[in-house]
């Protein structure tokens, strides 16, 4: 259940897709001050809801290697009864440069239960490549990479706030987006898939016109997941682009991360209808 949850984490972190590009007439989705929240939850035929799990999203603006940046803040604490059987305790920073949206650096910093690993990812686009350090409270020492990149790779938190800024009206049923995650010492293939426009609606938030994915991920724990897993993303239709529900099958059940009350975004969430 522990990689089940860190799935739909990541999940979370890096849902809407497309090109990577941003035309400057584009309107950048996020900013200073965007403050999003999620509420992961385990369902189950004739079994209630169980709420497991609470992400989090904080956006700042501020300089790093003497440039304009975002910096990304997400984090995931189980919560309720969920805490008896693991405690998750993660977060991630990230900072993108404001101008390209392109990652310059990632840290991840894991506590689940006695489990404990660290990451630093550095990016260099210019040799198109990023170089990261890893550290496992069980290894003697720590390890390292350099994983190539493409246009279209990146790690979850940076491929999340990156392809927010895509163009909409290029978005047609069926267009697929194929991308890689830069994860460990190696990135994984992702493919995104648009369906369409529906209504969605949040229980104690709203009802929102969205934009609804489907992701096909190609890894698996082994165990709860099968190869070729697909999971679906409804984002919110309006400059804002936020996730709004991810639906992600188990072999038992299902797992749901829904956005929670209490959030804010930088431009009106046109997008709610009640």
């Amino acid at each position: 259940m522990r990689k089940t949850l860190k799935l739909v984490a990541i999940a979370v972190l890096f849902i809407s897709t497309a090109s990577a590009q941003t035309s400057a007439a584009q309107t950048v989705p996020f900013g200073d001050g965007e403050s999003l929240h999620y509420t992961v939850s385990y369902r189950a035929a004739l079994i209630p809801p169980i709420n497991m799990m609470r992400v989090s999203l904080q956006t700042t603006a501020e300089r790093f290697g003497g440039r304009a940046h975002f910096h990304v803040v997400g984090s995931g604490r189980t919560t309720g009864a969920a805490k008896g059987l693991m405690e998750l305790n993660d977060t991630y920073h990230a900072w993108l440069d404001a101008k390209t949206l392109l990652p310059s650096r990632m840290t991840s910093d894991i506590a689940e239960n006695d489990y404990r690993f660290r990451a630093t990812y550095n990016y260099d686009w210019g040799a198109m490549s990023v170089a990261n350090v890893r550290r496992r409270s069980t290894w003697s020492e720590d390890r390292r990479a350099v994983i190539p990149l493409t246009e279209n790779s990146g790690d979850a938190l940076s491929l999340f706030f990156r392809l927010r800024a895509l163009d909409v009206a290029a978005l047609s049923p069926g267009r697929s987006f194929p991308l890689r995650l830069v994860l460990d010492e190696d990135s994984k293939p992702i493919t995104f898939r648009f369906v369409g426009r529906e209504e969605i609606k949040i229980r104690r938030v709203g009802t929102f016109r969205a934009l609804k994915f489907t992701c096909t991920m190609a890894t698996s724990d082994g165990e709860t997941f099968e190869e070729g897993m697909t999971f679906t993303v409804w984002v919110s239709d309006d400059d804002n682009r936020i996730p709004l529900l991810v639906d992600c099958p188990i072999r038992i059940g299902r797992v749901r991360a829904t956005l929670a009350d209490g959030f804010r975004t930088v431009h009106p969430m046109a997008s709610m209808v009640e």
